[in-house]
């Protein structure tokens, strides 16, 4: 039972001196509600002491002290529920407390929680004006970056301008280097090809080799022999390389052409100024060869029936002409014609004959327009009309006529009685119905001269009557003649490659070479025939150069034809029948029709001259001009050695013997 009552007692002092920790955990307790446990664990631990030393002391000792005991546990409950009461009270108190502090603090929470959000809102509005700063500084730095970029640009622009104009200046460096170079390298091929030109291999090398055998074999041993390229010349004068890839001609007379390589290659045929002979030499070709051949020289090649005219016969014809030649109506080789042929191919020249043509027509219709233009002086033909057999009026002058043919080939129409209108002179045209005329050049010795020509004036016959009445017949085309086959014709004359430095010895031996001819030939086809006139080797008149579109010579030039007037003049008082044609040549420079009568004219003016300073016969030369078509040199241009003069011994080719 006692001990029953302890424990009960112990429980309650247990629960005493817990009860405060209890309620202390389940509410906060302030600082003095702590004191206060501990002086009540104090004194439960004093009450525990006083338990121990009563139970050591006697039963009634213990009984007394269990009932104090139990008064005092009464008292200590009362107290202990007195400071529950009080301890409720005060939690009841704190928790009002509490609950204030915590309306404060949530009141103070709020205000701060206000003052937080005015702070935000403070913060919120700094920060719209921080980015609107931070916009408008960004705005502001956007704008500089893009005057940057613009700057930038603009001097990316600049130095892209500045190194596209450095690389045009490098690029326009490299290509003058490389042109330097090209050029150099070109200076070296053509140094190399300078020393040992090479020749070339390709078909048109080897078709040109195989057409010119001979040439090509010179050829060949001129380049084995060390052939160098400034040894050649050009064709049209100067030394190699020459302008447009002109022809060049050899030492030896071979006409070249070089490749892209730089090779040589054998120029054309038509080109070649020489040729080689069968003992393989090689010898100068006549202009004549390889020429187009024209319907005048194939009318002539198929002549064959003699020529008849109305003036052969000893009638009377229709209409006499005559007048005195003196000094102001004659012409001598140091004047100029009267007519431009420059008017003259324009038709310009009509003059004051018009009233003297139709004077003529109306009081004498025997002869030809040809006759009453050229020899009767009555008028020029108009330039574009249309005369016998389709022959078109290309040049009119009182002079000469060029009629233009349906091949497109010309020829030049002239009075031949020309050279003999001397003055002191009486000449005498009488024409005929068939517009053949007859005239007679009386000369104050007496002795005359017969000319009859045919309505286009070609000379029929040529006769000089003596003083004493002994005739010389130096022409004579009215006999049937054999046509001309000129396949059978034997090989040109060689012609002399330097005719200026002959004496008068080797000029008589030249001019007075027999032709190898076994036939006659008539005056219109050694004219019109080129392969039948180069039967008879050309002498060049180099002492004779002349001006520009000029027909004149000057005494001076005159006086370099001594030589030549003597060995004329010793041949002709040998062989009274000697004839020798005069011919004229141009170059390519000006209009065919022009450089045919230019030709024709400076070919008088030659005659002249011979006639006028060396007494040389004048009805023993014959004139004839043939323009630019067949060239010295074979080369288009103004090429002096084509402006020239020449002359033919023909005595051969019309009265051969046997």
């Amino acid at each position: 039972m006692r001990r029953i009552i302890h424990n009960s007692t112990a429980i309650l002092a247990c629960l005493a001196i817990l009860g405060p920790d209890i309620a202390q955990a389940q509410v906060p307790m302030p600082q003095i509600q702590l004191a206060q446990n501990e002086g009540r664990l104090q004194e439960t631990e004093q009450r525990q002491r006083e338990r121990r030393r009563e139970q050591r002391q006697p039963q009634s000792d213990r009984q007394e002290r269990r009932q104090q005991q139990q008064r005092n546990d009464n008292q200590q409950q009362q107290t202990q529920q007195r400071e529950q009461r009080e301890q409720r009270q005060q939690q009841q108190a704190q928790q009002r407390q509490q609950q204030e502090r915590r309306e404060q603090r949530q009141q103070q929470q709020a205000e701060q929680r206000q003052q937080q959000e005015r702070r935000e809102q403070r913060q919120q509005e700094q920060a719209q004006q921080r980015q609107q700063q931070e916009r408008r500084e960004q705005r502001e730095q956007e704008q500089a970056q893009q005057r940057q970029r613009e700057e930038r640009q603009r001097e990316r622009r600049e130095a892209d301008r500045e190194q596209a104009q450095e690389r045009r200046e490098r690029q326009e460096r490299r290509e003058e280097r490389a042109e330097r170079q090209q050029q150099e390298r070109r200076e070296q091929r053509q140094q190399q090809r300078r020393d040992r030109p090479a020749l070339a291999s390709g078909d048109t090398a080897r078709q040109r080799a195989s057409n010119m055998p001979g040439l090509h074999g010179v050829l060949s041993r001129e380049v084995d022999d060390g052939l160098r390229l400034d040894q050649l010349r050009c064709l049209g004068g100067g030394r190699a390389p020459c302008a447009n890839d002109a022809p060049m001609v050899t030492p030896r007379g071979v006409v070249v052409n070089t490749n892209p390589r730089g090779e040589l290659v054998l120029a054309p045929s038509g080109r070649q100024m020489n040729r080689v002979d069968g003992d393989g030499r090689i010898v100068r070709r006549a202009a004549e060869e390889d020429t187009r051949r024209t319907q005048s020289a194939i009318e002539a090649a198929l002549e064959r029936s003699a020529r008849r005219a109305n003036a052969l016969d000893d009638r009377r014809g229709g209409g006499l002409f005559e007048q005195l030649i003196t000094e102001g109506n004659s012409r001598r080789s140091s004047q100029e014609f009267g007519t431009s042929l420059r008017d003259a191919l324009s038709g310009n020249d009509r003059r004051d004959r018009r009233n003297d043509w139709r004077r003529s027509n109306d009081d004498d219709d025997s002869g030809s327009d040809l006759t009453k233009a050229l020899v009767l002086g009555l008028g020029a033909l108009a330039v574009g009309s249309m005369l016998n057999n389709n022959r078109q009026v290309a040049l009119s002058s009182p002079d000469r006529v060029v009629l233009t043919r349906q091949d497109g080939s010309q020829e030049v129409i002239k009075d031949e009685v020309a050279l003999l209108r001397q003055p002191g002179s009486t000449v005498a045209t009488e024409n005929f119905d068939d517009g053949s005329s007859r005239t007679i050049v009386t000369r104050p010795d007496g002795s005359k001269v017969v000319t009859i020509r045919d309505a286009d004036l070609r000379v029929l016959r040529r006769t000089l009557v003596t003083p004493d009445g002994r005739s010389t017949q130096l022409i004579d085309d009215t006999a049937e003649v054999e046509p001309v086959d000129i396949a059978s014709l034997p090989a040109p004359a060689p012609v002399p490659v330097d005719t200026s430095s002959m004496d008068e010895a080797a000029l008589a031996a030249a001019l007075r070479r027999e032709a190898d001819v076994n036939r006659n030939f008539t005056l219109g086809q050694i004219r019109n025939i080129p392969e039948v006139r180069a039967l008879v080797a050309p002498i060049d008149i180099d002492a004779i150069t002349f001006d520009t579109g000029s027909a004149a010579i000057t005494t001076d030039q005159a006086q370099q034809l001594s030589v030549l007037g003597r060995v004329i003049q010793d041949a002709i008082a040998d062989n009274p029948q000697e004839i020798f044609l005069i011919e004229g040549h141009t170059d390519t420079v000006g209009s065919d029709a022009m450089n045919l009568a230019l030709s024709d004219r400076r070919a008088e003016s030659v005659a002249l001259a011979l006639s006028e300073y060396f007494d040389v016969p004048p009805e023993n030369l014959v004139v004839q001009g043939y323009g630019e078509q067949f060239l010295k040199v074979r080369a288009e241009g103004d090429i002096r050695d084509n402006r020239r003069a020449a002359v033919r011994r023909i005595t051969d080719l019309l009265h051969h013997e046997g």
